[in-house]
């Protein structure tokens, strides 16, 4: 867990440093930090007050519990705090990148490591829960620590969330297309090709026109390098000899096929 811990807090403050004449969402990366140190300190406590079973000998049951009520409350409101403040540098990041703002290579590599990062970071925490739990004899504490890890799984999921929805605007970017192509095929964004696509394009990269479909499905199609449209095209593709033509096309959001 500290290896985790360690590496995450790493990532958030190459990242602060990056975004260090940006005060707001400075701000926010290192309350990211905190609520990193909040998540961990009350992981090793829950570890503490959960695994060692002479620590209800050497307090009343009334301390022990206060002990256990506090680590899991620390645990938890840092997990909340947690997923609230990626969702909220995610926001602004994405503002960022739409801006097109200096430097948004760099920012937003920054922060997806961040959170690739956290997902890392919380998939640690939830193995060493389930090994707690393992050892313990009690349906409540099983519970109380199975309710920490819903926290972690929940920060899990935003992580990837905010991930994806980076990736979905960074794919327009001048700058950050190819980049976000790589990471949208690595995370399975992309979706299957067909002989006859409708769509939207979001952008041309390299030899792949991007284009989102009317059920928000990405899609790569192969084109020629005369291929002529441009970002917020409506076209219906067909594939020729493994690459596809396009033609203007007012679409109806009901026919994707």
């Amino acid at each position: 867990m500290r290896v985790a811990h360690e590496d995450l807090l790493a990532y958030v403050d190459a990242f602060a440093k990056t975004v260090a004449d940006r005060p707001p969402l400075h701000a926010v990366a290192r309350n990211i930090e905190k609520n990193v140190g909040e998540v961990t300190s009350g992981m090793e406590n829950i570890a503490i007050t959960m695994a060692e079973q002479h620590f209800a000998n050497t307090l009343s049951e009334h301390g022990w519990q206060a002990t256990k009520d506090a680590s899991l409350n620390q645990a938890q409101s840092g997990a909340r705090n947690l997923t609230d403040n990626l969702i909220e540098a995610a926001k602004q990041v994405r503002g960022l990148i739409k801006e097109n703002v200096p430097l948004i290579d760099k920012i937003t590599k920054a922060w997806d490591n961040v959170l690739d990062a956290t997902q890392h970071y919380t998939a640690v925490g939830m193995n060493r829960l389930a090994g707690i739990a393992k050892g313990l004899q009690s349906d409540r504490d099983r519970y109380d620590v199975g309710f920490v890890s819903g926290h972690l799984q929940t920060t899990q999921d935003a992580a990837l969330a905010q991930r994806k929805l980076g990736i979905q605007v960074s794919l327009s970017s001048p700058h950050l297309g190819e980049y976000a192509l790589a990471d949208a095929r690595k995370l399975g964004m992309i979706a299957e090709s067909k002989s006859v696509h409708r769509g939207t394009v979001v952008n041309v990269i390299g030899q792949d026109a991007i284009l989102k479909n009317a059920k928000g499905q990405l899609l790569a199609l192969p084109v020629a390098p005369d291929f002529k449209f441009k970002r917020g095209d409506n076209v219906v593709m067909k594939e020729h000899g493994g690459t596809y033509a396009g033609k203007r096309q007012i679409v109806d959001r009901g026919m994707e096929r």
